[in-house]
């Protein structure tokens, strides 16, 4: 029985020692995105629908600086820390990013263009959700 509750112990650690360096590996990758965005004007284009003004890609902005990268960095930040509210933070940032990435995935469907930014959620939308599920928490004994 000790065996097991080791086992269970050293995957919940790695399982969170994943979710942490997803997390900020996500929060540097969505800054480094808008600095090059910011920096070099002529890179927008490949990431919204074919000639929408950059007003339409540049409205994110906020969301994603609070949500996405402030919210990952808090979620990892509280995860490190082995608080309790780091899950519904997380949960919070889950939503918020799964929110940004079904919208990403569905502008190049009806537009025809933004396919790289698609392709670039894609990750996000498929680890968050399970970081969720598998670092829930339970009841003792479960």
């Amino acid at each position: 029985m000790l065996m097991e509750t080791t086992t269970e112990q050293e995957y919940s650690v790695r399982i969170q020692s994943l979710a942490i360096a997803f997390l900020l590996l996500q929060a540097a990758g969505v800054a480094v995105w808008w600095a090059i965005l910011l920096l070099f004007p002529d890179a927008r284009q490949i990431f919204t629908a074919p000639n929408a003004p950059d007003s339409t890609l540049l409205a994110f902005i906020g969301a994603d600086m609070i949500m996405i990268v402030a919210g990952s960095l808090v979620a990892a930040f509280g995860l490190a820390q082995k608080q309790t509210w780091a899950w519904p933070v997380l949960c919070v940032h889950t939503g918020a990013v799964v929110y940004a990435a079904v919208y990403a995935l569905t502008l190049p469907l009806v537009s025809g263009g933004g396919w790289l930014g698609a392709l670039l959620m894609v990750p996000s939308l498929v680890v968050l959700p399970m970081l969720v599920w598998l670092l829930r928490p339970r009841a003792e004994g479960t």
